[in-house]
């Protein structure tokens, strides 16, 4: 096997599609040595790394239709739209994490953080990830959405504000192919963020302006990191798993009738491509 990567997005509630499709990769033996995640695409692949199946069933299809996380619950709790701590708590009592095989996993791990106060990205490998769930936090703390998380001595948020899909992380880290798992259907197109949007940046980021700056070109990043990926799927060095149809799902979606169906698809997509991403990776 050649050194491949393993790349996954975030989308909100519609990781639930790459929960399905990381539990096929494991119901498959297909155990890549590299993984890189942002925002709930990182949550994601805790288990993936762990080996443990049923567990991204939870993280996946359960911990979103829990009633603290989306919504006016989390905002009363948590003040964020998002309920971070409350979806880490429902996640580990039900299917805590396996730290012990997490640690010793052929598979590395790199998640990435948004840095507030450098306005820079950070990766950082799975040895970060600890019972605290400090890292996993910020990774998943949504612009706007979700309030920063104080991680390793500094201010931290969702990396996504500019690193949407971290295939340039997949290359630093010196894979040669990359599998890469998205939450968005063929027809997606990422839209300039509204003016609204960029007025409540401003104002709920007066002291990292460069927040506010990076919404106003993420659109731009979007299409950029896209088009590394058909280059390098054009090479034959990158394959894309991505939802085979629209259901009518967003990042807010949470309704277990509509997302575990998500779940089944991504998973039901995935295992239709087994012999494909096989022939892939070898």
């Amino acid at each position: 096997m050649k050194k491949v990567g393993l790349i996954c997005e975030g989308g909100g509630t519609k990781g639930a599609y790459t929960s399905g499709a990381l539990q096929a990769l494991l119901d498959n033996d297909v155990l890549l040595p590299y993984a890189v995640g942002i925002s709930a695409g990182a949550e994601n692949l805790l288990p993936y790394v762990s080996r443990q199946r049923n567990r991204l069933r939870v993280t996946g299809v359960e911990s979103p239709c829990n009633k603290g996380a989306v919504g006016w619950r989390p905002f009363l709790k948590e003040k964020s739209i998002f309920g971070i701590e409350e979806t880490i708590r429902f996640i580990e009592e039900r299917a805590p994490l396996d730290y012990k095989t997490f640690y010793e996993s052929s598979t590395q791990l790199d998640i990435g953080l948004y840095n507030m106060n450098t306005g820079g990205i950070e990766y950082f490998p799975k040895s970060y990830v600890t019972k605290d769930k400090a890292l996993i936090k910020a990774a998943c703390a949504l612009a706007i959405l979700v309030n920063p998380f104080e991680f390793n001595g500094g201010l931290y948020m969702d990396a996504g504000l500019i690193d949407m899909i971290p295939v340039e992380q997949s290359i630093r880290a010196g894979n040669e192919k990359h599998l890469f798992i998205s939450t968005k259907e063929e027809t997606y197109s990422r839209k300039p963020a509204p003016s609204w949007q960029l007025k409540l940046a401003n104002l709920k980021y007066r002291k990292y302006p460069k927040v506010a700056n990076e919404l106003k070109v993420r659109h731009l990043n979007y299409e950029k990191q896209w088009n590394i990926i058909k280059e390098l799927r054009d090479q034959g060095n990158a394959l894309v798993l991505r939802p085979s149809m629209d259901m009518g799902l967003s990042r807010y979606t949470t309704d277990k009738e509509k997302i575990g169906p998500w779940f089944q698809l991504g998973y039901d997509d995935t295992v239709a491509r087994i012999e494909e991403i096989r022939a892939f990776i070898n």
